[in-house]
Order: C-alpha cells, then sequence, then structure tokens
C-alpha cells in the first residue's frame, strides 16, 4: 500500500513567518493588542498578500484576481472559510508552541479545510516537472494553507515552532537559526520594545 508523506511548501518570506501557513495566521499585526490591525479585508487582498509573501507565483494571483472579479459572491465565502481557517490556524499554532495541546474544535476546522482541498486534487502537466497534482478554485489559498500546515505540524524535518513574545504581539514563526535560538519575530521591533521596558522599569526601580 503506499503512504503519503506531506512536506511543507516552499519557505515564504522569513519575515511572515517562514511557510505559508503561518504567513496567513501572520496577516494580523499585533494580534494582541487592543486594535489589532487587519491586512487582508477583502479576496484580493488576501491573493495580493499571499502572492506578496511567496507563496502564490503572478499566475496564480491573475487567475484568481480575475475568478473574483467574476462572482464577488463566491469570492466573499471563499474569504471567509480562508479567515476562520486562519483564526483556528493562530490557535492551533500558538497551543503547539507553547507545548500544550490544541482544541479539537480547531483540529476538526483544519481538517475539513485539508480534506476539502484533497478531493480537488486533479493531475496535470507541470511546467517542466511532468504531471504533478494540482488546484484552481477561489478556495485554493485555504487549500494550500492547510496543507502546509499539516505538513508544518506533522513534518520531522521542520523547525521548531515559536511564537513572539512580545506583548502586544503573537507572531508565530518557524524558528530556522543555527541553534534555534530565535524568540522575538523581529528583534528590532518586538525586542528593542522589551529591552527599552526593562531598562525603563529598572530605572524606575
Amino acid at each position: 500500500m503506499l503512504s503519503v508523506e506531506l512536506r511543507p511548501a516552499r519557505p515564504v518570506a522569513h519575515a511572515l513567518g517562514g511557510r505559508l501557513s503561518l504567513a496567513l495566521v501572520n496577516s494580523v499585526l499585533w494580534r494582541r493588542s487592543a486594535e489589532p490591525i487587519e491586512r487582508i479585508t477583502d479576496y484580493p487582498s488576501l491573493a495580493g498578500y499571499l502572492c506578496d509573501a511567496g507563496g502564490i507565483d503572478d499566475a496564480a494571483l491573475a487567475a484568481l484576481e480575475a475568478e473574483a472579479a467574476g462572482d464577488p459572491t463566491a469570492a466573499r465565502g471563499a474569504l471567509d472559510r480562508t479567515l476562520a481557517l486562519r483564526e483556528a490556524l493562530f490557535r492551533l499554532f500558538s497551543a503547539v508552541a507553547a507545548g500544550g495541546e490544541p482544541d479539537g474544535a480547531d483540529l476538526a476546522v483544519l481538517d475539513r479545510a485539508f480534506r476539502a482541498g484533497m478531493r480537488q486534487l486533479r493531475v496535470g502537466v507541470g511546467s517542466g516537472r511532468g504531471y504533478r497534482p494540482g488546484w484552481t478554485g477561489l478556495d485554493v489559498p485555504a487549500w494550500e494553507a492547510a496543507a502546509d500546515a499539516v505538513a508544518v505540524l506533522g513534518s520531522p524535518d521542520v523547525p521548531p515552532l515559536k511564537q513572539c513574545p512580545g506583548e502586544s504581539c503573537g507572531w508565530v514563526f518557524v524558528d530556522e537559526s543555527r541553534n534555534h535560538s530565535r524568540q522575538w519575530c523581529d528583534s528590532r521591533m518586538c525586542g528593542n520594545r522589551a529591552r527599552a521596558r526593562r531598562h525603563y522599569q529598572k530605572k524606575r526601580a
């Protein structure tokens, strides 16, 4: 019997977490603050964000934008499903990074998105790569993120999953530093903030 082992998609922007599913989660800035910043406000911004992150190419972006423009209602439904998956992934990754047990309801959301994508895989001819499975349709961002998340959570060769401890942050990322010693999403942002806060508290004391 054949068995399939998922591997994470090619790494995406290091600044966004290093993997597609993490980049999707990190599309909310300052998530733990009183006023988080949402970077995905409609379907075109979802597709554009994932393209900028390196998760989809320009051709896929153009195809998704054209399909969304032709059926705004379907695009809104696909966007809602992707954002629901994003929030479940945030809670799942946060639990794993903290060494805790993921919530069953969040795993169920990931499972549904993953299985929906697997049912839609079709074998076609890839550019210079022979026959390979692929997806089309407005739900591609959710399916790609779900497949990547399953690989991130289950592949033994994925670096440790961590979460930025910044007071207002909550960014999740794979720690690809040499000694797996990365702590912050960006040492110049949350790291500097924490150091400045400690310095201020020390001076007051």
